[in-house]
């Protein structure tokens, strides 16, 4: 647990303590003399050996270490955590470095969403997302790591909070492309591909992510050795569950749409589109950008992620029902998709139509019923 390495012309003493392949305890210290470094971690072993390493830690440990630590146990079984997510944990580790987890009062936490809402302007949700990894890692503490923090704490300081309309649920918000942005992005886009430095053509990006609605993370992790010609389908890698913190590959059928796209896609490589798909997003926001300042400043709040969106409901209003469409977007609860079963006047008029040529050519009863009125 305890050792002594030279540095330069002193010596450095450090304890460790490890669970489950994640440090839970790290101190360490220099001094003159190897003697001088054996016996303090000899002494600080012993000590955290008699107090035990949840009461010792905690005194020690800060809540931006605790957040820290928690993001390294997550992302030994989620590597594929995203990159938000990471960013997320680290801003508010950052945020709370100096406060040790012993000490942390609600108070430490509702100062830092008056502020945020006062002096940054945030939402609600904005303040419930940036608190969740300090609430995610004090509820798992004191099994997981061993270090006593109260989740009590979190609790109170949350519900206080929410009382007060600090904090809340993001608002599920649908945002579609329309044509007229559509016809505006395109023409952005090509006028982008003639430079001699592009490489990522965003007319076909563009296209294929309305044509298979999936994220964009998905995408980028497309190869071509995995779709399959004679079911028209295509698997997807690694698609992470949204509850279960685990991943699966999902076999999925690729539409005319989709599949006509891939027909002119060149194939450069082993992935259907060789590029960072950050890239692709801020290519796309360039645009967007463009297009807002030169004319037309409704399209500045349009993400690449509303091409989702899009794409999901054109699904519904082409008259696939929830469980079809779910095979395309890979959504596990059918409940997230109704959001997207919005019915417009028209989507009645064609399904009337539709069902109208699907109807028995013979005549229906009350036709009859009119006829025979006439007659009489």
């Amino acid at each position: 647990m305890a050792s002594v390495t030279p540095r330069g012309d002193k010596f450095l003493a450090q304890v460790r303590i490890k669970q489950g392949g994640v440090v839970i305890f790290s101190e360490s210290k220099v001094f003159d003399t190897r003697a001088q470094a054996t016996s303090w971690g000899e002494r600080l072993e012993a000590k955290v050996k008699a107090e035990g390493p949840a009461r010792h830690t905690s005194s020690k440990t800060t809540v931006g270490q605790l957040v820290r630590m928690h993001l390294e146990a997550q992302l030994k079984v989620r590597p594929l955590l995203g990159r938000s997510t990471i960013h997320n944990h680290e801003k508010i580790a950052q945020e709370f470095d100096q406060v040790l987890v012993k000490d942390l009062r609600p108070k430490h936490l509702i100062d830092y969403a008056i502020r945020r809402k006062t002096k940054d302007g945030v939402t609600p949700a904005t303040i419930k997302s940036d608190l969740s990894p300090v609430s995610a890692a004090f509820g798992v503490a004191r099994i997981a790591y061993e270090i006593d923090a109260d989740p009590e704490v979190i609790q109170t300081a949350m519900h206080y909070l929410d009382e007060q309309g600090l904090v809340s649920k993001s608002k599920e918000i649908i945002r579609w492309v329309d044509q007229e942005e559509e016809d505006a992005l395109l023409a952005e886009f090509e006028r982008r591909n003639q430079h001699h430095q592009t490489e990522i053509d965003m007319i076909l990006v563009y296209k294929f992510a309305l044509a298979f609605p999936r994220r964009l993370s998905e995408l980028g992790r497309l190869e071509w050795k995995d779709i399959d010609s004679k079911r028209r389908t295509i698997i997807i890698r690694k698609v992470k569950h949204p509850k279960r913190k685990e991943y699966n590959d999902q076999t999925v059928p690729l539409l005319a749409p989709a599949w006509d796209l891939l027909q002119i896609i060149p194939k450069l490589e082993a992935r259907v589109f060789p590029h960072n798909m950050e890239s692709a997003s801020a290519a796309f926001e360039r645009a967007r950008n463009r297009i807002a300042i030169t004319g037309m400043p409704r399209i500045k709040d349009l993400r690449f992620h509303d091409l989702r969106h899009t794409g999901i409901s054109m699904l519904f209003w082409h008259g696939f029902q929830i469980a079809e469409v779910a095979m395309v977007s890979g959504h596990t609860n059918w409940n997230t998709l109704r959001r997207y079963t919005h019915i417009r006047p028209e989507d009645l008029h064609r399904r009337f139509e539709q069902l109208k040529q699907a109807a028995p050519s013979k005549s229906a009863p009350h036709a009859d019923l009119s006829r025979k009125m006439a007659n009489d």
